[in-house]
């Protein structure tokens, strides 16, 4: 048997991130996954950031991540989106090489010699013993699996079980146990779903019709202090047509979201193309951004028009858009329905309330998105060091970073779609921006391992005259945000007993009592964000706390 401190199955944002950051706190770290090609793999859109997005990987960089140096070193495109508006608003968004990225994750992996990686499947998962494929033995384990949960690939009539279409054409094999062990475990399995657009050959493409978007020069980094590159692309946008809706509609019952094929809830805020016209039938036409996957690569990703389509009806509708009339595609969209856990059953720290040697990140807790992944990752891995070796633990709030919202809403109201991260879902945003993540979590970082000392005195210089200025132009709210923030602080000290019964306690309806149970809501602030939870009810609860 191979001893480890943390064990870490999956090797996308999530495990690469929670690796790293075991890694860095001193544990003895395995990570598993299926291929040297899963570390960093962007599977969807080659791109990172946007609004609350890139809040979340800043404040990865305060926290020693390793996404934002991976994007600084393979960004080819760089856009401040909402860069007329506030600094709380402003979202740094970059366009990424594949290649570059993924041999940017697995550099930085090689740089921590308590760090083992092992490829292959998961055979065998005994979450008592926390034991792995009969020889790996841990004292912690993470899970951040994706979309490789009993996942299914659906174009069409097509269903293909797979956890990922590869560039060669070929599936990766999805996991076939896991969901039936947590499960087993007693842990409420959903069934979500996601989608991709084709990939377009770069020579087939008419550019010349398509509005040029140049990127921003001079541009602003993830990482202060990081590693940057020369690499500089242009995007371009097209969009679709009325006869793009039309063929859709035509066609809608052939659409699997639409037939009853699929079965899983997908995410509303990045819907597929046929789910925009459906839903919104004013609309004559939809933005379709297209991005290069590459510096040198000759794919274009059509950002926008995901879909589920067939190949045949694909092949159609694609090239109603303008500049696309001769589109060669080289890979066709399809949507991928997957297995995730209802994130109720998890703490703050991304830690099993039953299992407390287990922890979840990524896809897998309900969640959309590179970033969102990412920074789960990080908490995960940080805590699962923590538990193996009796340290502190890494705990962020939707007071001290966008992290900590996410981290607070999927664990705090689950999910009924895939999460996806907004700035508008933080009610502190204004203190919790891109620009001051370093005065904010940097401390935090030093003080856990996670930070390297110099770097962050050396960022701090850089950064603090900046940041002070900014701070100045937001005084009168930021210090109604600390006022606020005050207030929260004192009911999340309030904590509830892990065994707290909320039965037959007078002025709870039974559905709260069910909700209340299944969250099991760790202080009185994330008490007061239950759904239907009223003024009357939380006295309640305090009554019964003090007595």
């Amino acid at each position: 048997m191979q001893n480890y401190d943390v064990i870490i199955i999956g090797g996308g944002h999530a495990g690469t991130e929670a690796a790293a950051a075991a890694a860095r706190r001193g544990a003895k770290t395995l990570l598993m996954t299926m291929a040297k090609s899963d570390l960093g793999a962007l599977s969807c859109n080659p791109s990172i950031g946007g609004p609350g997005k890139s809040q979340m990987v800043a404040e990865m960089s305060a926290l020693g991540g390793v996404m934002p140096r991976a994007a600084d070193l393979a960004g080819i495109h760089w856009r401040t989106l909402n860069a007329t508006h506030g600094a709380a608003t402003q979202a740094l968004r970059a366009q990424i090489d594949r290649e570059l990225y993924h041999g940017a994750i697995v550099g930085i992996l090689s740089e921590y010699d308590n760090l083992d990686i092992a490829y292959g499947a998961v055979e065998s998962l005994d979450l008592d013993k926390k034991i792995v494929n009969g020889k790996y033995c841990a004292k912690s384990i993470v899970l951040t699996t994706g979309t490789f949960l009993g996942g299914v690939v659906t174009r069409g009539a097509e269903k293909i079980p797979s956890g990922r279409l590869l560039d060669d054409g070929t599936y990766q094999a999805p996991d076939k146990s896991i969901s039936s062990v947590l499960a087993n475990a007693g842990f409420r399995i959903l069934r979500l779903k996601t989608g991709t657009p084709a990939r377009i050959y770069r020579d087939s493409i008419d550019f010349s019709v398509c509005e040029v978007q140049p990127g921003d020069t001079p541009h602003d980094w993830f990482g202060v202090g990081c590693a940057e590159n020369n690499y500089e692309c242009v995007c371009y946008i097209t969009h679709t047509t009325e006869k793009t809706h039309d063929i859709i509609r035509e066609n809608i019952q052939n659409a699997p979201m639409y037939n009853g094929d699929i079965q899983g809830t997908g995410p509303r805020y990045c819907p597929s193309l046929e789910d925009k016209v459906m839903r919104f039938p004013d609309h004559m036409s939809h933005h379709v951004f297209l991005e290069p996957e590459g510096y040198n690569s000759d794919l274009i990703y059509p950002n926008g028009i995901s879909t589920s389509f067939g190949s045949d009806i694909q092949d159609i509708w694609i090239r109603t858009i303008p500049g696309l009339e001769n589109a060669r595609i080289a890979r066709y969209g399809y949507a991928i329905e997957y297995d995730a856990i209802d994130a109720r059953a998890l703490n703050d720290k991304l830690q099993s309330k039953d299992l407390p040697h287990l922890f979840f990140a990524g896809q897998i807790n309900g969640t959309s998105g590179y970033e969102e992944a990412a920074a789960q990752g990080l908490v995960a891995g940080a805590n699962a060091a923590a538990y193996a070796q009796n340290l502190a633990y890494l705990e962020l709030d939707r007071t001290n970073s966008m992290i900590g919202v996410l981290i607070d809403d999927i664990t705090t109201l689950g999910v009924d779609e895939p999460y996806r991260m907004f700035t508008s879902r933080a009610e502190y945003r204004l203190s919790l921006r891109a620009d001051n993540a370093i005065t904010r979590l940097g401390p935090i970082g030093v003080k856990l391992g996670l930070t390297p000392p110099a770097w962050y005195d050396q960022i701090l210089e850089i950064r603090q005259d900046a940041i002070d200025q900014n701070d100045k132009f937001y005084a009168g709210y930021i210090a109604r945000n600390e006022r606020e923030i005050e207030a929260y602080r004192r009911d999340a000290d309030l904590k509830i007993p892990a065994n707290f019964d909320y039965t037959n306690l007078p002025g709870l309806t039974n559905e709260l009592v069910e909700k209340l149970t299944a969250t099991r809501p760790e202080n009185i602030a994330d008490l007061g964000r239950i759904p239907g939870m009223t003024p009357a009810g939380i006295m309640v609860v305090l009554r019964r706390i003090k007595n």
